[in-house]
């Protein structure tokens, strides 16, 4: 996760110097906004790795994990726009599209009785969660936008 949002940040600062120079192409602002898209992102979910909390309460636990439940919601929801494609990059978009539902289904099923043996089971599982999904979103991502 990391490697991938330094890579977007170092390339953003490239892109900003560009734009502000007047030197960016027109033609590119789709990737670069897909770029800036995928940042939000990444850096929000490395927010709810380093925000998980350390306890067995499952007050607490349900709390943090329906907030992200929620940003998944959004997730799969937003921005279903990108280049214009032909049948078989429809069917590509859907495909990626339902193995990134199955990777989260697996886990919210893994959630619904979810119960801590430690204290910090529940951020390990979630940060495993985060590290499965990402890949899903980004080949599902690069359906619409391939950076």
């Amino acid at each position: 996760m990391a490697t991938v949002l330094d890579q977007y940040n170092q390339k953003k600062v490239q892109i900003s110097a560009q734009i502000a120079a007047g030197k960016f192409p027109a033609e590119q602002m789709l990737q670069y906004q897909e770029m800036l898209y995928r940042i939000d992102v990444l850096e929000t979910c490395m927010s709810f790795c380093r925000t998980a909390p350390v306890t067995a309460d499952q007050r607490v636990l349900g709390n943090h994990y329906r907030l992200f439940d929620c940003f998944l919601n959004c997730v799969l929801q937003e921005r279903r726009f990108g280049y214009p494609t032909d049948e078989a990059g429809q069917k590509q978009r859907e495909t990626a599209f339902n193995n990134f539902l199955t990777v989260i289904n697996s886990f919210r099923k893994k959630f619904q009785s979810f119960a801590p043996k430690s204290q910090d089971e529940y951020r390990n599982i979630i940060t495993q969660m985060i590290e499965t999904i990402l890949p899903a979103w980004m080949a599902y991502r690069n359906t619409f936008v391939s950076l």
